[in-house]
């Protein structure tokens, strides 16, 4: 079935995309945020954010992101929902690594309620392939993969110039062992939202366009 995407313009969805570390949610967000005229929200960038900004809520979350930690989940998700109040983005949203654990989607169930959760389904074989060959731009940050092979030549970061490189935690057994702590945390919340008629099953393995033609497809079912 061929989507009209001009026909889908201006919607008022509350998305949230759901998925293991690399299985493709920044690349889907954004195609569905031009599809679908919709802010595209990423947990990390609000979260940035917040920090830039000099909040409170940036402030106590800035001590754990300097140390590489995530932060404890109730001030993380009072952060989130608080900057989706204030942006006035409540209305329509796709969220990108938002939420991550139980407490978290029941909180934002009764502040800003999705009314579609797609999940990428991508094995954990596939998963670690494209992370441990991913790079990242030690000046800005951008993540670009995947990476030639260890030691060739490296590329520089197209946007800052920056060297690019492998974080330590990109490597197969570090990607392993993210994969274990994400599969256990993330069965309640996607039972969550199955149980509620709100979760939408795609393959992310094929090529991105035909990963977002099904995602516009998902949004059309009952």
């Amino acid at each position: 079935m061929k989507i009209n995407n001009s026909a889908m313009k201006k919607s008022d969805h509350r998305i949230v995309l759901l998925g293991k570390p690399g299985s493709g949610k920044g690349t889907q967000a954004a195609l569905l945020a031009k599809a679908l005229d919709l802010p595209h929200l990423s947990s990390g960038e609000i979260l940035r954010t917040e920090i830039r900004d000099g909040t409170r809520f940036g402030r106590a979350v800035e001590e754990y992101v300097l140390k590489g930690e995530i932060g404890p989940e109730e001030l993380i998700t009072t952060a989130i929902l608080g900057y989706l109040e204030r942006s006035g983005f409540g209305g329509g949203y796709i969220l990108d690594g938002f939420p991550r654990t139980i407490f978290q989607a029941k909180a934002l169930a009764g502040a800003f309620s999705p009314d579609r959760a797609i999940l990428l389904s991508v094995p954990d074989r596939i998963i670690i392939d494209r992370i441990s060959r991913r790079l990242t731009c030690t000046g800005c940050g951008a993540v670009i993969g995947p990476g030639k092979e260890p030691g060739s030549a490296e590329p520089c970061c197209e946007a800052c110039g920056g060297t690019l490189a492998r974080r330590p935690d990109d490597h197969p057994d570090a990607v392993a062992k993210r994969l274990d702590i994400f599969n256990d945390q993330v069965g309640p919340f996607i039972e969550f939202y199955r149980d509620n008629g709100l979760l939408s099953e795609i393959d992310g393995t094929g090529p991105a366009s035909e990963i977002h033609s099904e995602a516009l497809r998902s949004l059309e079912r009952d």
